[in-house]
């Protein structure tokens, strides 16, 4: 449901085009769309889950991380993107208790500027 409301409002009112250019500023955020719309279904029709209440640590988790990316959305605008996103995903790794460090730094650091040097060096698409 949540990558139809993607689809039919989010990105029509959030994304301007630019005539011209390829590839057009819409098309990471509707393949991002169309994917939760068919990994939802295929969860939906193939996985024989039993519903389970989660643990009072598993919902506070859950609530920092909410807390974490509203902090990182809120901040994304005055500090740029790289700070905040290397910030927030060592609040996740944090979260976790990854303790291997060679995956700490792939995703602490190599996500967020492996994400910036695709959108803004290679794509030429500005992110925040």
């Amino acid at each position: 449901m949540f990558g139809a409301v993607l689809l039919l409002y989010a990105i029509p009112a959030n994304v301007r085009m630019i005539p011209g250019a390829l590839p057009y500023p819409a098309l990471f955020p509707q393949i991002a769309a169309w994917l939760f719309i068919a990994l939802g279904l295929i969860q939906v029709f193939f996985v024989n889950a039993q519903v389970q209440v989660p643990s009072a640590r598993r919902i506070l988790f859950f609530g920092l991380a909410a807390v974490l990316t509203l902090a990182a959305l809120l901040l994304v605008d005055r500090l740029g993107y790289l700070p905040v996103m290397i910030a927030l995903m060592a609040g996740v790794v944090w979260m976790v208790r990854e303790r291997r460090w060679a995956w700490v730094a792939v995703v602490v650091l190599g996500l967020p500027v492996g994400i910036w040097l695709l959108f803004e060096q290679v794509l030429q698409r500005p992110l925040p």
